[in-house]
């Protein structure tokens, strides 16, 4: 059975009912990213997400987290590029109490001045974590290189110096910018009681609708170094990638799979299983409302750096020149086909992968939509998606 809408002015309701669990999830998805700051609001969405939490005029901060546990504490918050997220599983008892207080979290957020710059210092401790982290420190120094001059391209969590000339008026304001017409899409899978939200989501009525719009992140090739001081080289290769919902988007899954999205992968294989020179080998395509980034990233000693990067840039040639034998585009089809079978099964995925399809595509592909895509890709499709992105592409390295 296919999802049902229900849309109003603000917010829309989106319910897949499964009613043989004794489970829900449930999450609430807007418009408030790193794309949408003005220069002097950088990291501003992500503290935003953090002070959600610390109240409401109805319940305290601790109260809000006591009532969350005895549910189970499956609560998350996240903060993209272009979206923000508060989402849960919990008992399908607790379903209408959680999105009550999902949603008295976004209209009657509460907190002190106090609390405001104690959190304001917890997303600063937060912010310096990244010191000891050189491989997201080196993918947020690359995006910034590729999408240069374009709020689509900074650092989410911000920088010390935005963070610490934040004022507590000045958030303020930004918070009821933010929140007070922002459209809301709410996105409930599992045992469901839809009369029952639909209820709960009435505080949403007097909402208007207020989609934002920024102009497309132009993509600069460029290859650089950074100075991560970490024991190992970091090699990072960025590509240029489509955006969510392109009739592309079934190549791109299968050619980055091909590259390097898993164990069977050219990549993997070569690099790790053949030749022994790294752990690991991460690639992935991000991909947004208007644009998207294919990242291949790996780390090794400082003495098979020169190696490593030769070899990759020899298998990615050779897989956008030949293109993948038949045996592995089946293998790499069967691989993605099985993944979107058990992430329907898994409510937490399935609720954001229909939250993802609404808000970029306005509606919600079915399983069998989605295989045929993926039966669909050729050998020239691969070869074709291989050499536009590869053409582009940006390299990136520690120092």
């Amino acid at each position: 059975m296919s999802p049902s809408i229900i849309t109003n002015p603000g917010y829309q309701l989106v319910v897949e009912e499964k009613s043989s669990l004794q489970s829900a999830a449930i999450g609430v998805w807007f418009q408030n990213g790193a794309r949408y700051e003005r220069d002097d609001q950088t990291g501003y969405a992500h503290l935003l997400e953090h002070l959600l939490f610390k109240g409401t005029r109805q319940h305290t901060a601790h109260e809000l987290s006591s009532r969350f546990e005895s549910m189970g504490g499956q609560i998350n918050a996240e903060t993209g590029r272009e979206l923000t997220a508060l989402h849960g599983v919990v008992p399908a008892n607790d379903a209408s109490e959680f999105l009550t207080l999902l949603l008295h979290m976004l209209t009657e957020t509460t907190f002190s001045e106090e609390e405001f710059y104690l959190e304001r210092d917890v997303v600063l401790q937060e912010l310096a974590m990244l010191d000891d982290d050189p491989e997201e420190a080196l993918e947020d120094f690359s995006t910034e290189q590729v999408w240069q001059n374009h709020s689509m391209g900074r650092q989410i969590l911000g920088t010390r110096e935005s963070l610490t000339a934040v004022s507590y008026a000045g958030f303020i304001e930004y918070m009821r910018t933010v929140l007070g017409k922002n459209h809301f899409t709410i996105v409930a899978v599992g045992r469901i009681n839809k009369d029952a939200l639909i209820s709960v989501c009435q505080q949403l009525n007097d909402k208007t609708d207020n989609k934002i719009t920024s102009k497309t992140p132009a993509y600069h090739s460029c290859s650089t170094q950074f100075d991560l001081g970490s024991q190992q080289q970091h090699l990072l290769w960025l590509m240029p990638a489509v955006n969510y919902g392109h009739s592309k988007i079934a190549i791109y899954d299968i050619a980055n799979h091909l590259l390097g999205g898993g164990y069977d992968s050219r990549l993997y294989q070569c690099l790790r299983e053949k030749h022994g020179l790294v752990y690991s080998i991460d690639s992935r395509c991000d991909f947004y409302a208007d644009t998207g980034l294919w990242f291949i990233q790996t780390n090794t000693d400082n003495d098979n750096s020169d190696k490593t990067r030769q070899i990759t840039i020899d298998t990615i040639n050779e897989l956008a020149t030949s293109g993948p034998s038949n045996s592995e585009l089946n293998n790499a089809k069967s691989h993605l086909q099985a993944s979107m079978i058990l992430e329907a099964d898994d409510i937490a995925c399935r609720m954001e992968n229909i939250a993802h399809d609404v808000i970029y595509c306005g509606q919600v592909p079915s399983l069998q939509d989605q295989i045929d895509a993926y039966q669909a890709v050729q050998i020239k499709d691969v070869i074709s998606v291989m050499n536009s992105a590869w053409k582009c592409h940006s390299f990136f390295t520690s120092r």
